[in-house]
């Protein structure tokens, strides 16, 4: 491959380097040391066919006073159906830049800088791309990629797709962005929203990547600005070979749609929701300038609000919340009007995002706000219905921040005008503690953005009209686990106590049934077959955390999706990169994933990624893409590009004879990602139904009219008792006040296990009202209504009843010969009375002797009209039926009466249906003639 070399290649910085390269874990670099250098040119898919160094003066390099080193590299390009090999020159300014082959975060910034200069240096000859849209125009820059399979990208960067949320606009929904005239310049990553990240942050919620490398993350959110409501959008060039593989693949398939999309020339969108933990995050930090080349899609990420400014909510229309949604939204519109000025496809948009993000784009299915904006979601490690997804305390945390900063009145509406006028850097800075595993300012339940509980709109089926691919890593429990104990040598029985205990206080928080409650879950997590080994108590502790927090709420989203067939798709993320951002014996962790849907492997190692790649690496990270983008193209991740890495390997690789396939509630076949890939079927299914039944049971035992969600996402009860005066713009008031909690919960809050501020005095107190009187009226009231109701009802059937068997009761032309068949009568007049099969023998007597019981039962009857009512009794009604009655049985309404006369049967019971409706019992005592075999007398 050496060949002939090729014309000499240049690069020049455009400025000096040294002052910039000065960062922590740099060491400058000895003249002649060309033995490890090559190094770095290998991170970016390149074989070092020759390397010198050379000391040269700092007038050849621009740089006069300060000399210059310059390396003469002959490179191959790794892939085998690469060019010729190539020779590259770099000037790369004063001798203080350091190219460090340690493995340190200055050597990854050091060789991003270096990377990031030639970058510039060739992206400066190439034609800057424009684009017009609704708003103005827009000059973006056109940036190549260290790759031969990766053709260019065009980037615009820091796009306004909302008007500044300042001054007045606080704490309100996002408008359309103003227009602009001549170009604007769209190079620069736009401010990000202000946001603190050196508060103590619930760490459990972020990805490991962001805690383990907080000091870089600091430097892509220096300046905060609340005017941050911007986007960058990627566009992929027709250059490069990813692009020319699709078509390839594409030209190769003759199916109808594929032929449209080919055909149509307008590129999917795959708009990119970042996580964190609603506190912090920008759409800065993820470049997606690899997903887009390769994938031929067009990549955009967003800032939205987050924290104080994103999700403060008052609990009324003083500040209803949501604003960070709401900037979603607003995003998706923009693109959806503007995205075909760049190629894109309005009509095939997909949501994607991981952690705080995927529970983003969870929400944004099930808000009527988004409708018509999006077709597709990708659901990375998250969901609606995980206990972090929804904050149901907003007004509790409002009132500990409005009490901070000295905003703390009886109106909401002062209030939260109070609050505008305070900077943003004061509101941030402000440290409020929520519950564990829950958070203090997110999304909310306001009636509108989200009309009502996740589950309740789940199973109302409001987000049947999306596509999902949605799944979870193998280990995402890691941080709680590292969070609660030391886990490096494994995990004691008593560390392991305390965390299950730890975890039903803050979660439950009930003071009864809890010993019951923190025992099973014990029991279901302890491995019996090794129970003492600590490292195996490590791992099913991560294993719990995992399970609840995420497994069980993204099983129950997906059976809830593939219910009634809309197209859904499930995987298990069980893979992840070699690095020193978490300890060795982790699996794949909260947010692994995310390298990999990004394709960093291909470009080698960044700062936020800091992995040792390999070439599995590279190959999972295309076969991610693959899935990713053919989801987004057609709602099947199997097509339209087939799996094919053979770029990387000469041989194929295991996910070409893999077929993903549909989820459905019943066989639940899921993808199992990783160096061995599979379709498996009921992912950890006895865990998912052990926190979706059992636990929910076992916590109504001690609260039979608390309603709690099968992923628990209520926090326990907030002990803080606040009445606000809440008024109206138009200027009329209301009070809102919460009743009274039990002084249980009031005495273990004093006792500190309450995680909140404990210092911060409860908001606008008054004395508490006692309800009882009130409630005790209402109840006696609506029993006394229920009682006559059914009296009224009992006496109309009565009434009917009775002339209804007056043409029964004439008596037989013959003893003992058959009677007018009961079931003979019209159906809808039938009453279904509950006896069962039991034979009763009539002695002789009296003609009209009266056939009397040692003890004379009650009989339950339910009563029906017509076939088309809804059954009246119900599994519940079975208790009531006493048991003196020997041989009684249930009798569902539809059936109807045996024509035997020396016994009263009753036809084989059917399978009830589900009852709509609650049932109506009558209790009657009722007499049988034995002579006549009739029924005698009928009494209320």
């Amino acid at each position: 491959m050496a060949g002939t070399a090729p014309p000499l290649v240049r690069a020049r910085a455009a400025r000096p380097l040294g002052a910039r390269a000065q960062q922590p874990g740099c060491r400058r670099a000895d003249l002649g040391d060309s033995g490890a250098e090559p190094l770095a040119w290998k991170r970016y898919g390149w074989s070092v066919a020759r390397f010198s160094r050379s000391q040269q003066p700092g007038e050849q390099c621009g740089h006069e006073g300060a000399a210059c080193w310059a390396d003469a590299v002959t490179l191959e390009s790794a892939s085998p159906a690469s060019p010729p090999a190539r020779n590259m020159w770099l000037w790369l300014g004063p001798p203080s830049l350091s190219l460090s082959p340690k493995p340190t975060v200055g050597r990854s910034l050091c060789l991003t800088l270096w990377f990031l200069s030639l970058v510039l240096r060739a992206s400066t000859q190439a034609p800057a791309p424009t684009v017009n849209t609704h708003f103005g125009k827009l000059r973006g820059a056109r940036v190549p990629l260290p790759s031969e399979i990766l053709g260019p990208v065009d980037q615009y960067l820091g796009v306004p797709y909302a008007a500044p949320p300042i001054g007045e606009k606080r704490f309100l929904p996002p408008e359309p962005p103003p227009s602009w005239s001549g170009i604007r310049n769209a190079t620069q990553f736009p401010p990000v929203c202000p946001q603190n990240i050196h508060t103590a942050v619930p760490e459990v919620m972020l990805p490991v990547w962001f805690t383990a490398n907080l000091d870089i993350v600091a430097t892509y959110i220096q300046e905060p600005n609340e005017d941050c409501l911007y986007l960058n959008v990627y566009v992929p060039t027709e250059d490069g070979s990813g692009a020319k593989k699709q078509g390839e693949d594409l030209a190769d398939n003759d199916g109808d749609e594929d032929e449209d999309i080919r055909d149509s020339g307008a590129k999917p969108v795959m708009v990119y929701i970042h996580g964190g933990s609603y506190m912090e995050g920008t759409g800065n930090m993820i470049d997606g300038s690899v997903l887009a080349s390769y994938g031929n899609v067009i990549v955009i990420t967003l800032n939205y609000r987050v924290g104080v400014l994103g999700f403060l909510s008052t609990g009324d229309q003083a500040a209803k919340g949501n604003y960070g949604l709401l900037d979603q939204i607003q995003a998706l519109r923009w693109v959806s009007e503007n995205i075909a000025f760049f190629g894109g496809d309005p009509r095939r948009i997909t949501v994607f995002g991981s952690g705080i993000g995927a529970s983003c784009v969870s929400l944004l299915t099930l808000s009527h706000h988004s409708e018509g904006l999006f077709q597709r979601a990708i659901i990375q490690s998250g969901s609606a219905l995980s206990s972090w997804a929804v904050n149901y305390q907003p007004v509790k945390y409002t009132s500990l921040l409005a009490d901070k900063v000295g905003c703390n009145v009886l109106d909401t509406v002062d209030m939260v005008d109070c609050l505008r006028q305070k900077s943003a850097k004061e509101l941030v800075e402000q440290d409020i503690q929520p519950a564990r595993y829950h958070v203090a300012f997110g999304p909310v339940i306001d009636g509108d953005v989200i009309p009502d509980d996740p589950e309740i709109l789940m199973e109302q089926g409001e987000f049947l009209n999306y596509d999902i691919m949605l799944g979870v890593n193998q280990g995402e429990g890691l941080k709680f686990v590292e969070g609660v104990v030391d886990p490096e040598d494994g995990v004691s029985g008593t560390d392991f106590d305390y965390s299950v205990s730890n975890f039903v206080d803050n979660l439950y928080g009930y003071p009864e049934g809890k010993d019951t409650l923190r025992e099973t879950i014990k029991f279901m997590y302890t491995d019996w077959a090794d129970r003492d080994n600590p490292e195996t108590r490590r791992k099913t502790l991560v294993a719990l955390f995992t399970d609840h927090q995420w497994v069980e709420p993204s099983v129950v989203t997906a059976d809830l999706h593939a219910r009634y067939g809309s197209p859904t798709y499930f995987y298990a993320f069980y893979h992840h990169c070699q690095s020193l951002m978490k300890p060795a014996w982790s699996d794949a962790a909260h947010g692994d994933e995310v390298p990999y849907v990004f394709g960093v492997p291909m470009v080698g190692p960044t700062d936020l990624f800091p992995c040792n790649f390999s070439k599995n690496d590279v190959m999972l990270s295309a076969v991610v893409m693959t899935y990713w983008t053919n989801f987004a193209k057609t709602g099947d991740p199997n097509k339209p590009v087939p799996q094919d890495t053979k770029f990387i390997h000469t041989k194929a690789n295991r996910f070409e004879e893999v077929a993903w396939s549909k989820y459905n509630p019943r066989d639940q076949l899921y993808l199992h990602i990783g160096l061995k890939p599979r379709v498996r079927d009921h992912y950890r299914a006895t865990k998912v139904a052990f926190w979706k039944h059992l636990v929910p049971h076992l916590y109504n035992l001690h609260d039979m009219f608390h309603y709690t969600s099968t992923t628990t996402k209520v926090p326990p009860p907030d002990t803080t008792h606040s009445s606000h005066i809440t008024r109206r713009p138009n200027g009329k008031t209301w009070s809102t006040k919460r009743p009274a909690i039990s002084p249980a919960y009031s005495n273990e809050n004093a006792q500190g296990s309450w995680n909140g501020d404990q210092d911060a005095g409860p908001l606008l107190v008054e004395n508490p009202r006692d309800y009882s009187t009130e409630l005790s009226v209402t109840i006696a009231v609506g029993a006394s209504l229920l009682f006559l109701n059914v009296l009224a009802f009992a006496a109309l059937y009565y009434r009917k009843d009775k002339r209804r068997q007056e043409p029964l009761r004439q008596p037989s032309p013959q003893r003992g010969a058959g009677a007018p068949e009961l079931g003979a009568a019209p159906e809808e007049e039938l009453a279904a009375l509950q006896l069962g099969p039991t034979h009763h023998e009539c002695e002789a007597g009296p003609p009209h002797d009266t056939l009397r019981l040692t003890t004379l039962p009650d009989y339950t009857l339910t009563l029906r009209r017509s076939p088309d009512d809804i059954p009246l009794m119900t599994p519940n009604t079975i208790t009531m039926i006493p048991n003196s009655l020997v041989g009684l049985q249930t009798l569902h309404p539809y059936n109807t009466f045996a024509a035997g006369f020396n016994n009263l049967t009753t036809d084989t019971p059917r399978e009830p249906e589900a009852p709509a409706g609650y049932p109506l019992v009558l209790t009657f005592r009722i007499s049988w003639n034995c002579t006549t075999h009739q029924l005698q007398t009928w009494e209320l």
